[in-house]
């Protein structure tokens, strides 16, 4: 039998007033995050697009060195579509989440070969590898004034409390309420900024646990503020159900140097990157994560430890070996790394764990 849809519900906002209100408020706290300064600076799309990938899933906190970082190394689209893979993913190790700069990748290859150059409207930025609907509204409201609204963790929660939803914030019928009402506070003027301006507000006062009410330009029309109701608007999401997965590291030493080797194209954590052989547990086995690299003669010195890691639904433990190699003709396809350039050569914050284990440890001394 089919589901039954649940019914969407209806409600309003004042939006003529808190249109005012998040401007005026906006104008006065807005922080001078670099891709804030830069787009004011340059008006240069790049700098936004750059900053909305790299803002997803990720803290600011996190993003604000790489993207530092990155734009140095690649101050435009032509320079980042000419650049490795490796090289891309070098420039913002430790971000995670890495396929979105391989699409990033793709998205620059694709405008230098093409003859219109960077995208203008909402809906040339869709016609982008990597660029959905949340990515290309929130690119096209600061670089083009359009009035397309985003929906963040971050807006579900001022939105929620604004009106004193207390079910899930992210459940589908309120997305596209959210978005609707989104979209009609940026047609008021100034989308970029009101967008920017309710996604500030949830993350600098109407925060999670401890919303501060007193610094809120809005509580004027915000319901749960006069029911007394903050921590009820909105229920927690469901939590996520992790996955536990074991995996083996081996750091192999040949002659003094450590080996890096690529994870194959259908591993299933960190394909493509460099980092240390993995091994995935099968039963109580360990087997290679993907097509199996083919390194024979590899002498186990000693287990130095377990590191914890998270990759998206999956809580890994990794034991970390130590071991050493004594055939260098099999390492024609992977790498002979001096251990002072391990630390920059790593992509992955998994492999820089087990790395920074070894070294409070004497096995290799």
């Amino acid at each position: 039998m089919r589901q039954k849809k649940e019914p969407l519900i209806r409600h309003e906002l004042d939006g003529s007033f808190l249109h005012k209100k998040l401007l005026n408020w906006y104008n006065k706290n807005e922080r001078p995050l670099p891709w804030r300064t830069l787009w004011k600076k340059h008006l240069n799309p790049w700098h936004v697009w750059v900053s909305e990938i790299m803002l997803q899933q990720t803290v600011i906190k996190a993003v604000i060195p790489v993207y530092e970082r990155f734009l140095t190394r690649f101050p435009s689209p032509t320079e980042l579509a000419i650049a490795s893979s490796e090289d891309i993913r070098l420039a913002v190790r430790g971000l995670g989440y890495y396929r979105r700069f391989d699409m990033l990748h793709k998205a620059c290859i694709t405008l230098t070969e093409g003859v219109q150059g960077m995208p203008s409207t909402h809906d040339d930025w869709l016609e982008l590898p990597g660029i959905g609907p949340y990515t290309a509204a929130a690119i096209a409201s600061i670089t083009a004034n359009e009035p397309h609204g985003v929906v963040d963790g971050n807006v579900e929660r001022v939105l929620c409390r604004i009106l004193d939803i207390r079910t899930e914030p992210n459940l589908p019928h309120l997305k596209k309420e959210f978005k609707l009402m989104m979209d009609s506070l940026c047609a008021k003027g100034n989308p970029g900024s009101i967008n920017q301006a309710v996604m500030e507000l949830g993350q600098t006062v109407c925060t999670p646990a401890t919303p501060d009410c007193s610094r809120c330009p809005i509580t004027e029309s915000c319901t749960a503020h006069q029911n007394h109701s903050q921590h009820l608007a909105p229920a927690p999401k469901s939590k996520i159900n992790f996955v536990e997965i074991n995996l083996q590291l081996k750091i192999v030493r040949y002659q003094g140097k450590i080996l890096l080797v690529q994870r194959p194209p259908d591993a299933k954590f960190l394909k493509g990157t460099w980092g240390f052989l993995t091994n995935i547990a099968s039963g109580p086995d360990f087997v290679a994560d993907g097509t199996p690299i083919n390194l024979h003669d590899i002498q186990i010195l000693k287990p130095i430890g377990t590191i914890k890691h998270s990759i998206t639904k999956h809580k890994i433990t990794a034991e970390v070996v130590a071991a050493e190699c004594m055939i260098p003709s099999k390492f024609t396809k992977n790498r002979l790394v001096d251990p002072e350039q391990i630390e920059s050569s790593l992509v992955s914050n998994l492999d820089r764990k087990a790395w920074n284990l070894l070294q409070k440890t004497s096995v290799f001394s």
